[in-house]
């Protein structure tokens, strides 16, 4: 009886985040990263070479804390600058999003993510989309 109340409630846990995991094709970039307890991710994207204005959405149900980061990466001499960073203290539901401006096609994208909680693995979807319509 025990046994069937905790799969029961694993399962009614687990379908939010098995809702969410299908790819998009409209995405210029999706990725699926899952990072361990005190640990710290930093994810390239290479922007294609094309000005343009890109929209990043990271989507978290784990426990936090959780801090997100947007950097902008020179092409020509690979320097870093913040474009955005926040801490998320969510129990579940996180949502970061940032606007990655490369008007003049002379950046990348640099995407930082910490997971602050030191027991539970952290779950984050890392959506690039182009902005066409200002």
């Amino acid at each position: 009886m025990m046994r069937g109340c905790f799969f029961a409630l694993f399962i009614l846990l687990a379908m939010p985040a098995m809702a969410g995991t299908e790819p998009h094709e409209d995405y210029l970039y999706y990725r699926e990263v899952h990072l361990a307890p005190y640990q710290h991710l930093r994810e390239f994207f290479d922007i294609p070479n094309r000005a343009g204005i890109y929209k990043v959405t990271l989507f978290s149900d784990s426990l936090g804390p959780l801090t997100f980061a947007v950097f902008r990466v020179s092409k020509e001499d690979d320097v870093e600058t913040l474009v955005r960073q926040e801490r998320s203290y969510n129990i579940n539901n996180h949502e970061f999003q940032a606007t990655f401006n490369n008007l003049q096609d002379t950046d990348d994208l640099l995407v930082g993510i910490t997971n602050s909680n030191p027991f539970w693995i952290a779950d984050v979807s890392v959506i690039v989309v182009e902005v066409t319509d200002p």
